[in-house]
């Protein structure tokens, strides 16, 4: 039963006390560290490269059809900021929905006890 007694990595010792080699637990801070290092370098190259491509091809951020010429400068750079925007507004839908889900729901919940029968 001594096999399933609970513990924290923090509470293991980080060294072999005989080697003064990194255990398992002395190696999980260093592979927390190299993977935020890595996501974060592949996240900036990325953006480092789309921003080249879009400047240097005259590219958009998306794929899209206008019914004007859109490569003549001030529209050009108006589609490429309401393209961003849009995209924006996509990764933050969910939480302003919720947002306004959870304020019907309070107001709707004050408008049925202030109106119910039974507190008046």
């Amino acid at each position: 039963m001594d096999l399933t007694d609970s513990f924290t990595w923090e509470d293991l010792p980080t060294r072999d006390a005989d080697t003064g080699q990194l255990t398992a637990a002395g190696w999980i801070p260093l592979i927390q560290t190299y993977i935020t290092l890595a996501a974060i370098a592949a996240i900036a190259f990325h953006y480092v490269q789309s921003a080249i491509r879009i400047v240097t091809n005259h590219e958009t951020v998306l794929i899209a059809w206008y019914p004007f010429d859109w490569t003549v400068s001030p529209f050009y750079e108006l589609v490429n900021i309401a393209q961003v925007t849009i995209l924006q507004y996509k990764k933050n839908r969910n939480k302003f929905e919720s947002f306004l889900k959870l304020t019907v729901r309070a107001d709707r919940q004050v408008t049925f006890f202030l109106a119910s029968p039974l507190y008046s």
